[in-house]
């Protein structure tokens, strides 16, 4: 079922006191419609669930998230529904608890937050969650004893708002690009340390996304500045691939894939974040990930040095990825615009979005019918529609003679442009 609509750019709390508290359909359960044959013999039908009867604007805002450093800056375009979730770069203020509440209240279905946090140098949450250990550290121990150390950390998370953690590191090495992020250069050892974290995570109720998927640990090139080459995909199969296999078999629910070519997996030129042989064929088919899948955030230079973001998460979810990863609240409204394009015209088949949506939807508690947020987001599209008209009327009182504004001769808006700006330099940065 399709229905389209275009998230609106305004949202009134009014909205969703009217149409009901979208969040209550963490415990919505699918009511049994029952029928009766010409032969009175009584049949039952399951009602569609919640991902096929959002309308085509809200399905593409739960396969998007945007990464922020301020999470005020957030609360907009999740208030509007164009987005389903949003993560933090930089060191958060110690009140973070407060300012997550309120950025994600009043909003048409539950928000996904996350955070990267590693431990060692990569940590968001340090002023309110305490330290962490790096990943190098806490394989000095057993991955129980890391386990256990996370465990407690997470704890700290889920209580502070935070719902998803884009940790742990399956890579396979040190190199210059990940450090002490790695559990190290054994490919058996660093699976075992990551599942051990992953589970932690999931048991404090955080969901974890294991990456970089399939493993960029043999690299010295940064994906936040161009596109790495890895080794070919025979090799990366009995080493990088290996070290994300008992996760996956353990059923973590979340893998994060890199912007990494891949000799005879991926085109040449291509990312795996953007390839359906290696999303869908490699990571879904040959390895039997069942999960949600995510992009590295779409801001890196391996990916807009060749192409706007917007044109990114639509490559990303039609070759098989759940979440396109967005940088900066800037290119939101455009991605969401172009993916709820490509759903209703049919550019991405609905079957293959209402079984991502689906995932997205189950990861956050929600199964079965969500009348209510389906509601709201009827609510948005009406909202759009009047405040579209009641401007297109304004642009009309009066003829344009085209003698104010700048008319130097281009009709170029900037919306043909093949390349986005590079807003992710490093996943280091303060």
């Amino acid at each position: 079922m399709r229905v389209p609509y275009s998230g609106s750019r305004v949202l009134l709390v009014a909205v969703l006191a009217a149409t009901g508290c979208a969040g209550t359909s963490r415990t919505q359960v699918a009511t049994d419609a029952t029928t009766t044959t010409a032969s009175t013999a009584p049949t039952t039908t399951t009602p569609p669930d919640c991902a096929a009867t959002l309308p085509t604007g809200a399905q593409a805002s739960q396969l998007l998230m945007v990464m922020v450093e301020d999470p005020n800056s957030a609360a907009e375009p999740i208030r509007q529904g164009i987005i389903g979730g949003f993560g933090l770069k930089g060191n958060q203020r110690s009140d973070i608890a407060e300012i997550l509440a309120e950025v994600t209240a009043e909003v048409p279905l539950p928000a996904t937050v996350a955070v990267d946090e590693e431990g060692g140098t990569v940590q968001r949450l340090r002023y309110s969650a305490g330290r962490l250990a790096s990943a190098r550290d806490l394989a000095e121990g057993s991955p129980s004893e890391a386990a256990a150390v996370v465990g407690e950390h997470a704890e700290r998370m889920a209580e502070l708002g935070v719902t998803m953690n884009f940790a742990p590191v399956a890579d396979v090495g040190d190199n210059q690009v990940l450090g002490s992020r790695t559990f190290g250069d054994d490919p058996a050892l660093v699976g075992q340390f990551a599942a051990a974290v992953a589970r932690a995570n999931s048991d404090a109720g955080v969901t974890p996304v294991v990456k970089h998927w399939p493993g960029i640990g043999g690299t010295e090139v940064d994906p936040h500045e161009t596109l790495p080459v890895l080794a070919p995909v025979d090799e990366l199969r009995a080493s990088d691939m290996a070290a994300f296999e008992p996760a996956i078999s353990g059923g973590v629910p979340a893998v994060m894939v890199a912007h990494a070519e891949v000799p005879g997996l991926t085109a040449q030129g291509e990312p795996a974040s953007l390839s359906r042989p290696a999303i869908t064929e490699e990571l879904r088919g040959r390895q039997g990930f069942e999960g949600v899948v995510i992009t590295d955030s779409l801001g890196m230079g391996a990916v807009v040095n060749k192409m706007t973001q917007a044109d990114a998460a639509e490559t990303a979810i039609s070759a098989g990825a759940d979440i396109a990863l967005l940088s900066g609240t800037d290119v939101v409204s455009d991605a969401h615009d172009q993916l709820t394009a490509a759903i209703d015209e049919g550019r991405i088949p609905e079957e293959q979005v209402e079984a991502s949506v689906r995932r997205v939807l189950a990861m956050k508690g929600i199964e079965g019918e969500c009348l209510d947020a389906v509601s709201a987001f009827g609510a948005l599209g009406r909202l759009e529609s009047e405040n579209s008209a009641n401007s297109s009327e304004d642009d009309g009182s009066s003829e344009d003679d085209g003698s104010s504004g700048d008319n130097s001769g281009s009709e170029d808006d900037g919306s043909t442009a093949t390349t986005g700006e590079v807003v992710d330099n490093g996943i280091n940065e303060p």
